[in-house]
């Protein structure tokens, strides 16, 4: 039971630095997300050393597990208009596919990066 109340509190800071950047990137009329300022908030924090990685690791992988379900109504969304996919569907399918190959791509790279990194750090 504690382990979830921990869980609840780090995912309750993470949001409170995404509402944080989003009145920051308000003030400062950014052309930038609010929540991408919260993210680059949070990791200026941690490489400075006044946030530790432990506070919110378990909140994190918490949203990552889940983050599929973020996706599901804009996939909704896009099924709602058919007409789009008449028009530019194989446009539409170029994208996500170009997308999904990049993505993974990427997370592969960066996966092997720190893997790479933490055996090193080892030994």
């Amino acid at each position: 039971m504690q382990a979830y109340f921990a869980i609840v509190r780090q995912i309750v800071v993470l949001i409170a630095f995404s509402y944080i950047g989003s009145l920051i990137s308000a003030l400062l009329k950014l052309p930038v997300s609010g929540s991408i300022v919260g993210l680059l908030l949070v990791f200026a924090l941690l490489k400075l050393g006044v946030l530790r990685v432990e506070w919110l690791e378990a909140g994190a992988n918490w949203l990552l597990s889940k983050m599929l379900l973020f996706f599901v109504p804009a996939a909704v969304g896009i099924i709602g208009h058919k007409e789009l996919f008449g028009l530019s569907g194989i446009g539409f399918a170029l994208v996500i596919g170009l997308g999904t190959v990049a993505v993974m791509g990427c997370s592969g790279v960066a996966a092997e990066l720190i893997s790479r990194r933490k055996e090193a750090a080892k030994r």
